[in-house]
C-alpha cells in the first residue's frame, strides 16, 4: 500500500506596516480569514468527530511572526468587522434578487470568522501547535523570509536564513523541526558557483542540503523534474542504473550524499488541483475570485466557465458549490487509491500552496476537509505525514539544480528585470559579513540590519517583478529594505533606530553572529 503525503505550504511576505491595499496588509488579512482560520476549524471539526488525519503544513517563519504580531491581530479584527458590515449591507441590497443566497452566505461567513478569531484570542499559531500535539498535522519550517536558496550570494547568508527559520520554529512550537520547505522548491547541489551578477565571489559552494543537515533538518521536497533528471547512485557514489527519466522516480524516497532525504512532487495529483484546464478550482459552480461587487468589494458570482467575461459571470450558489466539493473529493481520493495500486511501495507527494485553498479557491478548505475524512475511511492508501513518508529505505541520488518555477530553473527569479535586485542583495550580504567581522556597530543596530537584510532577501520581490503583478510595490519594498540596511551601517540616531525597529520587527532573537559561521558538511540519516 502506498503512502500518501499531503503537504501545504503557507507563506506570505512581510507586509506588516508596509501599506494596506492592494499588496499590503490586506493580503494577509484575506489569507487569515479565508485560509488559516478555516483550516483550523476543519482540524477542530475532524478532531471532534474522531477522524484521524495525517498531513503536513509548512508555516514560514516570516508568516508566523506576522500571525503572532499584536498590530496584525488588531488590524485583522478591524478588517473582519468591516467585511461583516459590508456583507450586511449587501444582504439588504440583494434581498429578493438572484444574489440573495450569496449575500446571506457572506454574512454568516464573516460572523463565524469574528466569533472564531475571538474564541482563539487571535492566537492561530497555538491552534496549529495543538493540532500538531494531537497528531493531526506535522508542522514544517522554512527559510526565515523565504530567501531563494540557490542564488543567495554567500553561504553565511543562506545559513542565517536557515538557522533563523529553525530558531523561530522552536520559539512557537516548542520543539526542533526536522522537515523543511525549500522556498520555491529551489535547490542547488555542491559544486562550483559563479554569481549571475557582480558582488559575490565565484567559488566552490556546499549544497543547500549540506547546510540543512547541519541545522538539524532531515527531509525536504523538490519538484518532479529534479528526480526525473537526477541520477541514482550506489552507496559508493558511482552511477548504477543510468538516468531516471520516468515518472516512477517521483514515487521513491531519495537520499542525498549529505544524508538529507527528499520527496518529489507527484504530477497527477498536482494536475487535479493546479491545472488551469483540468483543475478543480475551474469548476463553473465555484466562486469567482476576480469579480467583486462594485460597492462592497465582496464576491457574489461563480466561475460559470473559464472563458466567460467577468460581466457574464452567473450568481454564486453556495449550496450547489459545496455539494460539488464532495464530488471532487471522491474523485481525488479515487485517483490517489489508483496510484497506490500502481505503486504499492511508493510515496505519493501532493504539495500545494496553502493559500490556494480558501483564498484563491474559496471552497478549497472544505475540499481538503472532505479529502482527509475520506482518506481516513479508505483502506487502499495510507495517509501519512512527511516525516513518516521518508522513513525506511531510500534511493541514493544526486540531484541537479532547479526549482518548481517556470522552466524548472531560476528564470522566474533571475532575469533581465531582476538583475538590479540581485546586485543589491549581494552588496548588502557582503556588507553584513564585514560589519559583523569588524564588530564596530552597537548590537541593536547590527541586529536591525540583519532583519532588513533578511527582508531584502525574500524571494517574493523578484517573483512579483517577473509576474508583473506588483512591480512597483516589489521594487519599493526591496529598495526600502536595502536603504534601511545601509543607513544602519552608516549610523543612525536612537530615534531612527527605534522607528526602524517598530516598522520591521520580526525575529527578536536575530543573531548577527550567524554571519561568522563557516560552511560545513554534515553526514547523517533520518532520525
Amino acid at each position: 500500500m502506498a503512502r500518501f503525503a499531503l503537504v501545504l505550504h503557507a507563506h506570505l511576505p512581510y507586509v506588516r506596516s508596509h501599506g494596506m491595499w492592494p499588496f499590503g496588509e490586506e493580503t494577509l488579512y484575506e489569507a487569515i480569514a479565508e485560509t488559516y482560520l478555516p483550516l483550523v476549524r476543519a482540524l477542530e471539526r475532524l478532531h471532534l468527530e474522531g477522524v484521524e488525519t495525517r498531513f503536513t503544513l509548512g508555516i514560514t517563519p516570516i508568516l508566523a511572526e506576522q500571525l503572532a504580531d499584536a498590530k496584525v491581530k488588531e488590524g485583522f479584527w478591524a478588517y473582519a468587522k468591516d467585511r461583516l458590515e459590508r456583507a450586511q449591507r449587501d444582504y439588504l441590497r440583494y434581498q429578493g434578487t438572484d444574489l440573495e443566497a450569496s449575500a446571506r452566505h457572506q454574512v454568516a461567513f464573516w460572523e463565524l470568522t469574528l466569533d472564531h478569531f475571538h474564541h482563539l484570542k487571535g492566537d492561530l499559531l497555538s491552534a496549529f501547535r495543538k493540532a500538531q500535539d494531537r497528531g493531526q498535522v506535522e508542522l514544517l519550517t522554512s527559510s526565515a523570509t523565504h530567501g531563494y536558496s540557490p542564488l543567495l550570494g554567500y553561504d553565511e547568508a543562506l545559513w542565517a536564513q536557515i538557522k533563523t527559520g529553525v530558531i523561530t520554529y522552536r520559539r512557537y512550537f516548542a520543539k526542533d523541526p526536522t522537515g523543511y520547505w525549500l522556498p520555491e522548491m529551489a535547490y542547488r547541489p555542491r559544486g562550483p558557483w559563479k554569481p549571475p551578477v557582480e558582488g559575490a565571489p565565484e567559488r566552490v559552494r556546499p549544497g543547500v542540503d549540506e547546510l540543512l543537515m547541519r541545522a538539524g533538518i532531515r527531509y525536504t521536497f523538490v519538484d518532479a523534474h529534479l528526480v526525473q533528471g537526477g541520477r541514482p547512485l550506489t552507496p559508493y557514489g558511482e552511477a548504477s542504473l543510468g538516468p531516471v527519466e520516468s515518472a516512477e522516480a517521483t514515487y521513491y524516497v531519495h537520499e542525498l550524499e549529505s544524508g538529507l532525504r527528499v520527496l518529489a512532487r507527484n504530477l497527477e495529483t498536482s494536475l487535479q488541483v493546479w491545472s488551469a484546464d483540468y483543475g478543480y478550482p475551474g469548476e463553473g459552480l465555484y466562486r469567482e475570485f476576480h469579480r467583486k461587487d462594485p460597492i462592497s468589494g465582496l464576491h457574489h458570482w461563480r466561475v460559470t466557465h473559464r472563458q466567460a467575461d467577468l460581466s457574464a459571470k452567473a450568481p454564486y450558489d453556495p449550496e450547489a458549490a459545496f455539494l460539488k466539493v464532495k464530488e471532487h473529493a471522491v474523485h481525488f481520493v479515487d485517483l490517489v487509491e489508483r496510484l497506490s495500486r500502481e505503486h504499492p511501495d511508493g510515496v505519493i507527494l501532493a504539495p500545494y500552496d496553502a493559500e490556494l485553498f480558501g483564498h484563491w479557491w474559496y471552497e478549497g478548505v472544505a475540499w481538503l476537509e472532505e479529502v482527509l475524512r475520506l482518506l481516513a475511511q479508505r483502506r487502499g492508501v495510507q495517509a501519512v505525514t512527511a516525516k513518516e513518508a521518508v522513513q525506511g529505505k531510500a534511493m541514493r541520488s544526486a540531484l541537479p539544480e532547479g526549482s518548481w518555477g517556470r522552466g524548472g530553473d531560476h528564470r522566474v527569479w533571475l532575469n533581465e528585470a531582476t538583475l538590479d535586485y540581485w546586485r543589491t542583495v549581494y552588496r548588502a550580504e557582503g556588507a553584513m559579513r564585514e560589519a559583523v567581522r569588524h564588530g564596530n556597530l552597537p548590537p541593536r543596530v547590527l541586529q536591525q540590519a540583519m532583519r532588513e537584510l533578511l527582508l531584502l532577501e525574500a524571494s517574493d520581490w523578484p517573483f512579483l517583478i517577473d509576474t508583473a503583478q506588483a512591480v512597483g510595490y516589489a521594487k519599493e519594498r526591496y529598495r526600502g529594505h536595502a536603504e534601511a540596511f545601509f543607513q544602519l551601517l552608516r549610523g543612525v540616531s536612537p530615534e531612527e533606530l527605534k522607528a526602524l525597529e517598530e516598522r520591521d520587527n520580526p525575529f527578536p532573537e536575530a543573531d548577527p553572529r550567524l554571519y561568522l559561521e563557516p560552511s560545513a558538511t554534515v553526514h547523517g540519516g533520518v532520525g
